[in-house]
């Protein structure tokens, strides 16, 4: 038997059992095919981190434009030879570093060597054995100072990330997989196990896939001519086709995630973020001529492509692995420039029904209608239904670029936007990343490359045609009421269609789809492509199936939620099964080595986006026991299932407000139903409106303002209704007091009689120049009818008798929040959220803490001063582990003899240092005499470093209550805010040394406490050159006054 790693498994060629004939054991031969690894070079960001790096690769840039920019050399040329050279010079630097670095070890070396020969020839002579001993010594200490060298900055990006939301942490809770090796694939019925051969498998499979469909350009220009398609403005054509400028440049520079992996050049996004001035004038050369001549970089047109595997599916299957192109980064700026452009006319041109990859759209509206259309299909039940879930192969990689092409022209885009896409998707190529080993480089002629900026747009914009073929067609029927119609719905290529009488019209609907499919290479995948069907019979059943050759399934998965033919399984398919999920990654990840604010971002990180995509597409939980039970598993891993120490209304309240921003589940729930309330309010998705509130007497505004619900039992016999009407009913009195000028009295009453799309509001017909004073009245027919032409004499009285009604509670002039949320399309969750928890924890703005505190120093301490605490002192400590040592000692967490005294009987009460008094949580940190003398001493190294007059006061130490008002005049504003900031770290540093020795009977001293200051210095400066390089520069601190007061104690030692 022979034993191997998983990456060598691929590269053995044969294992041989051979004849036994030196021993009783047969021997075994295994040849292994190794092949050298090609290098691939990548940039190594630790080239740009320090000062004098900067300096010589921005001095190589401007020298290398002023020789090289010329008319003899086309700027295409000259910027890729420029990336040439840049990576010439950054190996050349890597190579001197390494040399110095290695000379002494080297030097080392060869004497150890020569020492080794002469002890060869005098064994016994002792001076040649000491000097061995010696040498040997500064070769280990050469080599653990390099290996220093390089755990420092691993050590910042753990001062920087650990235990707070991001990969450090994502890195500690994911589950633990083998490196992905792919070992063995299928090919024509047989498993392939040798590395070349899987290679050669896949480049098969790819170079074949983006191989052009022969598909006859004057059929796709009749399709589209037929359509009659919306052309493009003249103002959208200009801003479309204008130069590129400057600051789109730097805005997608500036974009730019520097943590993304860099394409084939090896250039990350940290190189362009760091020469943003030294190259955008070459860049913006490039570009233009992009847009002018249909001409880009030779490097453009590259791409590596690595695969990842499809969760869920088999990983012997060739098909079941996704393509994601790294595409260069110069090339990335240029896509993304047009892809900003881009987006503003889409935001136009593409209809509601598609809800992907533009702004203010989201998947909740179509989850929300279908959910909808549910409730209508269990009233309306002699109506048959089926809900087809279209799959598509291999999307995005079968789009036919001539498709798309034409369809700029067709809807006449302009000739430099055009030269751009053109340019783009010509004579592209690519190689396959497998098992770090690349394939020959092959052409791609289709496809859109999943990883650049233009992708989704473009795949949105050509789908966009079929959606729009379909909506035409009025053969096609799905829901129609009102004079709204939804018949498909979809987010990028997750398509969903609404088909009545399904039994007759199936066909029609997949001719419609193949036919659209042939041109586009949108081809639909029958095998994946099912049917939710709702009041149809097995028999009728059957016979569709037969008909589409689809699949009938009872529950479908549309936008990652379950949805069945029945609303009220919502909660168990969707809710139940996620949290079982949860509940056993809470299990797995509760023993991991993370702390308090560490668990607390698990939560952030890793619960709250599973939970929250849930509330935002199906906010559905009554009641609060649901959260309860959710509240006390995630206790038990906060708490590691012990007994909490802090308050769940302190955790829960926010790191603003002096708390541990701990997310209250039932409040993110809540603030998702408000988000779906305001549609109901706004009144403008006549589409949703229309097909939620299908059976309402009233209108929307009724039930909001004038609890018409509880006239009208049947608004709560509606899955959705009846869940959002409660959380708005809870939170009403907190968003009016009065009556809102959102509200039409005349929707509220009449919604069902006239059918209007526009009402008016009281913000439109109440006299503006009463408002100021706040004496209210009714503006005149004749101005009411100016923008409402429809409103006749008998409705306008309607509203003014309503008007009468409703002057007795008063108006809400000023604008308030709600009227504010009204006016905003994004971030809506996390400012409803924000308030929700905000009116929940107003009980708790004054905590059991602060009250204690003010005891303990002896004065009470203002709002304005624990604001300052939270909003200052701890946002300046950006490390998450300094940030909890202040909330923890704030919030007294630390357990103390006395509180363990009073947990467990005959428990000693006493001090663990002075033996003497009772340990309470005030006398362990500071009236103890032995700590005492420690934050004495720290009291006078501070004032020697600060040079400050500082009195030895607790506010000051414990609390960081130090302003410096009362200090030096002659000291600029800056510099008053840099000593804060630096005796913010070292009263943060003696903190932690305590805590670090809590249980210690011997006290801390002044050199554990400026080892951690040092600590913290020395990270902070990593950390600001880390985050210059990666284009996300902070506030540098200046530690002028640590490092001169350090030199001082040098001298005096």
């Amino acid at each position: 038997m022979i034993w191997t790693s998983k990456s060598l498994e691929p590269k053995v060629d044969e294992i041989k059992i051979l004849t036994r004939d030196l021993s009783d054991h047969c021997p075994l031969i295994m040849n292994i095919n190794y092949k050298k690894k090609p290098v691939s070079w990548r940039l190594d960001n630790n080239l740009i981190k320090q000062e004098t790096d900067i300096k010589k690769i921005k001095r190589m840039t401007m020298e290398y434009f002023q020789f090289n920019d010329n008319q003899e050399t086309s700027p295409q040329t000259t910027w890729d030879a420029y990336k040439a050279v840049a990576r010439g010079h950054f190996i050349q630097q890597k190579a001197r570093k390494n040399r110095i670095k290695y000379q002494k070890l080297q030097d080392i070396q060869k004497e150890m060597e020569a020492e080794e020969l002469q002890l060869k020839k005098n064994p016994s002579d002792g001076k040649i054995m000491k000097k061995l001993k010696i040498l040997h010594k500064q070769k280990s200490n050469l080599e653990l100072e390099h290996l220093a060298n390089q755990l420092k900055w691993t050590k910042q990006n753990a001062f920087e990330n650990a235990n707070k939301p991001g990969r450090w942490l994502a890195r500690m809770i994911r589950k633990k997989k083998n490196k992905q090796q792919i070992t063995k694939i299928e090919s024509q019925g047989k498993l392939i196990y040798i590395d070349d051969k899987i290679r050669d498998i896949f480049e098969s499979f790819y170079s074949n896939l983006y191989k052009k469909d022969n598909i006859d350009l004057d059929l796709i220009g009749e399709y589209l001519s037929k359509l009659k398609l919306q052309k493009i403005t003249e103002e959208q054509r200009l801003t479309l086709n204008k130069e590129i400028t400057e600051n789109e440049i730097k805005m997608a520079i500036k974009n730019l995630d520097a943590n993304k992996s860099p394409g084939p050049d090896g250039f990350t996004a940290g190189f362009y973020k760091l020469q943003l001035d030294e190259i955008i004038q070459h860049l913006k050369k490039v570009m233009n001529e992009a847009l002018t001549k249909k001409i880009i970089p030779e490097t453009w047109k590259k791409a590596e492509i690595i695969l990842i595997h499809k969760e869920g599916s088999d990983p012997n299957k060739v098909s079941n692995y996704r393509p994601i192109s790294l595409l260069n980064t110069d090339y990335k700026i240029f896509t993304k420039v047009l892809a900003n452009r881009f987006t503003e006319f889409l935001k136009e041109w593409i209809s509601d029904d598609q809800t992907g990859f533009l702004p203010n759209r989201s998947t909740k509206n179509n989850v929300r209608l279908i959910i909808d259309s549910i409730e209508y299909f269990d009233v309306n039940h002699q109506k048959e239904v089926g809900f087809l879930a279209v799959d598509a192969e291999k999307a995005f990689d079968n789009v036919n670029w001539n498709f798309f092409k034409l369809l700029l022209k067709e809807i006449d885009i302009g000739n430099q936007f055009q030269n751009g896409i053109n340019a783009i998707y010509h004579q592209q190529s690519a190689r396959i990343r497998v098992n770090n080993q690349l394939t020959k480089e092959f052409e791609i002629t289709k496809g859109t490359r999943q990883g650049c900026p233009l992708s989704p747009l473009i795949f949105i914009f050509t789908l966009e045609i079929m959606l729009n073929s379909i909506q035409k067609d009025e053969n096609l029927k799905g829901i129609k009421l009102d004079k709204q119609e939804i018949k498909i719905r979809a987010f990028a290529d997750d398509v969903i269609c609404v088909i009545e009488n399904p039994k007759e019209m199936i066909k029609d609907w997949l001719k419609k789809i193949e036919d659209f499919g042939y041109l586009a290479g949108f081809k639909l995948n029958k095998k994946k492509t099912v049917i939710l069907t709702k009041n149809m019979s097995m028999r009728s059943q059957r016979e569709l199936k037969e008909k589409s050759g689809l699949e009938i399934v009872k529950k479908m998965k549309y936008l990652g939620i379950w949805i069945a033919s029945k609303n009220n399984q919502l909660l168990d398919l969707n809710y139940g099964a996620q949290w079982k999920e949860i509940k056993k990654d809470l299990g797995n990840w509760a023993n991991l080595n993370i702390s308090l604010m560490g668990r607390i971002a698990v939560i952030k990180m890793n619960v709250l986006p599973k939970l929250l995509y849930l509330f935002r597409n199906i906010p559905i939980i009554r009641g609060a026991k649901v959260f309860k039970d959710w509240n006390k598993e995630l206790s038990k891993f906060i708490w590691k299932n012990k007994k909490p120490r802090i308050k769940f209304s302190t955790m829960i309240t926010p790191q603003m407000r002096g708390g541990f921003g701990l997310p209250d589940l039932q409040l993110y729930h809540e603030a998702c139903a408000l988000e779906w309330v305001i549609d109901w309010v706004k009144l403008e998705n006549k589409k949703l409106l229309t097909i939620e509130g299908f059976n309402l007497r009233w209108g929307w505004h009724g039930y909001l303002c004038y609890d018409k619900m509880k006239i009208d039992k049947n608004f709560g016999n509606h899955f959705v209704r009846s869940s959002l009407i409660k959380i708005w009913v809870k939170y009403r009195r907190y968003l009016y007091e009065k009556t809102p000028l959102c509200l039409s009295s005349l929707e509220a009453n009449q919604r069902r009689l006239l059918g209007w799309n526009n009402w008016p509001t009281y913000k439109e017909i109440l006299k503006k120049s009463n408002l100021i004073s706040g004496i209210v009245g009714i503006k005149e027919i004749e101005e009411v009818q100016k923008k409402y032409k429809n409103i006749s004499w008998f409705q306008y009285h309607q509203i003014k008798e309503s008007y009468n009604r409703d002057k007795e509670t008063g108006f809400n002039l000023d604008n308030n929040f709600w009227d504010n949320i009204l006016q905003k399309n994004k971030k809506l969750v996390t400012i409803l959220y924000n308030k929700l928890i905000e009116w929940n924890t107003e009980s708790a703005i004054v905590k059991e803490s602060m009250l204690k505190w003010s005891r303990n120093i002896g004065r009470p301490i203002t709002m304005d001063e624990w604001e300052n605490i939270w909003n200052k002192k701890i946002k300046y400590c950006y490390s998450i582990d300094l940030k909890e040592n202040w909330l923890k000692t704030i919030h007294r967490w630390y357990l103390t003899p006395k509180k363990l005294g009073l947990m467990y009987r005959n428990r000693d009460k006493r001090c663990w240092r002075c033996k003497e008094q009772i340990g309470s949580y005030f006398h362990i940190w500071w009236n103890c005499k032995n700590i005492k003398n420690y934050w004495k001493s720290i009291h006078l190294e501070c004032k020697k470093m600060l040079k400050i007059n500082l009195e030895c006061k607790p506010e000051y130490f414990l609390l960081g209550l130090l302003e410096m008002q009362e200090q030096d005049p002659l000291d600029s504003l800056k510099e008053k805010e840099n000593k804060i900031k630096i005796f913010t770290y070292a009263v943060t540093a003696a903190r932690m040394v305590v805590a670090k020795n809590w249980k210690n009977p011997e006290s801390p001293t002044v050199t554990m406490w400026l080892e951690k200051l040092l600590d913290i210095k020395n990270m902070d400066k990593l950390t600001y050159l880390t985050r210059r390089s990666t284009g996300k520069p902070m506030k540098q601190t200046d530690w002028s006054e640590l490092e001169i007061y350090l030199q001082e104690e040098m001298k005096g030692k």
